[in-house]
Parts: structure tokens; C-alpha cells; sequence
């Protein structure tokens, strides 16, 4: 969680602000920084500090704390807003990027969701779940395509040899790629009918 209106380190930007390199800052200051300045909550690839915390250590002072109470406007990362939401970090990247869910804003190469855009989104009113835990129904839900019971029927008929790709795809409005695969249920259909 990135607090609202907090800047951020990397582990680069800590040893920048330090003055010298990053291969040089692990191996010679990374242990004691580490004990002292905590990285932010559910920070992971890459570790993120807060920078007030960072140059208050390089300045020698006292580490201020990190505020305690939530905000509307922090930051959470996938896994942090699946908590709230009650959904798996994949379903939040999933729905930020089918629309159901905002895209979020990328910091440090990662998105990330205000709290409240994430509390928002828990109590949306509920869409189609698919089944339910526990179901017993294995039945597959997914309804034969139409427009490929109408081209078995056309298969069936004499002028079975003018259904192409292309004829398909001018009556569907359909690409002839799309076209081909109605083409191939319907030939599946045809045969199941058949059987």
C-alpha cells in the first residue's frame, strides 16, 4: 500500500539519494537501512519505501512514522485490493482490463487502485458469478452459437456448395476467419444431428 500523497523509493532511488551505487549501497548499507526503514506494506517487485522514512535515515534524524488510519486515496496493489474486494489478485488484473474495474495507475512498473475505487467495486450489485461453490450442476453453460444452427441448415440443403468463408462472413457481417469457425460448428452440428 502506497499511502495517499506519499512519494516513493525503489531501492535505485535510495541508493541515488545516498549518493553512491546500488551494488555499493547492498552490499555496504542495505542490511542496517533495512532494520531501521521498513519497505511499505504489500510492496513486493520491486520493494517500495516511503521517502520521507529514506531521507529522514540519510539525514540521520528520526524515522517518522507511516500514517496508521486508511484513506479513500491510498494506493493498494492487486493482492491488497482482492483482500477488500474478496476476489483473487487475478480477477482484479482481469477485470481492470475487461473495463469492470478502473485500470488503475501504474507506479513502478505495476498498477496500482485507490481504496476507494477497490471498496467501490466490492459493492457493486453482483453480475453473473458462474456457479456457485459447491454446484453440483457440470452441465456447460455455454449456448450453441445460432447463427451456426442456420448454416447447418444450409449445409443440409442442395446449394451446400456455394457456403463458403466468404459467403458466411458477408450474411454474419463477420470476419472470414470468424466465418470459418461457424462454418466448422455447423459441421459439427450437422453431425451430431446426424448420429
Amino acid at each position: 500500500m502506497i499511502p495517499h500523497g506519499r512519494p516513493t523509493y525503489e531501492l535505485e532511488d535510495v541508493a541515488r539519494a545516498a549518493g553512491i551505487s546500488e551494488a555499493t549501497w547492498r552490499r555496504n548499507r542495505h542490511r542496517e537501512f533495512t532494520d531501521k526503514v521498513k519497505a511499505l506494506p504489500g510492496s513486493e517487485r520491486p520493494i517500495i519505501y516511503d521517502a520521507s522514512q529514506v531521507d529522514a535515515y540519510l539525514a540521520g534524524e528520526p524515522i517518522p512514522p507511516l500514517p496508521t488510519e486508511p484513506d479513500p486515496a491510498d494506493l493498494l496493489t492487486d493482492k491488497e485490493a482482492g483482500k477488500i474486494a474478496g476476489l483473487a489478485p487475478s480477477t482484479i488484473r482481469a477485470d481492470a482490463s475487461g473495463g469492470r474495474l478502473s485500470e488503475g495507475v501504474e507506479r513502478h512498473g505495476r498498477r496500482w487502485w485507490s481504496r476507494a475505487t477497490v471498496e467501490e467495486y466490492r459493492d457493486r450489485p453482483v453480475e453473473y458469478r458462474g456457479r456457485t461453490t459447491g454446484a453440483k450442476d457440470r452441465k456447460s453453460r455455454i449456448k450453441p452459437d445460432p447463427r451456426a444452427a442456420t448454416v447447418a441448415q444450409q449445409l443440409g440443403t442442395q446449394e451446400a456448395d456455394t457456403v463458403t468463408a466468404a459467403t458466411v462472413a458477408g450474411q454474419f457481417t463477420v470476419s472470414e476467419r470468424t466465418a470459418r469457425r461457424i462454418i466448422t460448428k455447423a459441421r459439427e452440428l450437422q453431425a451430431h444431428l446426424q448420429d
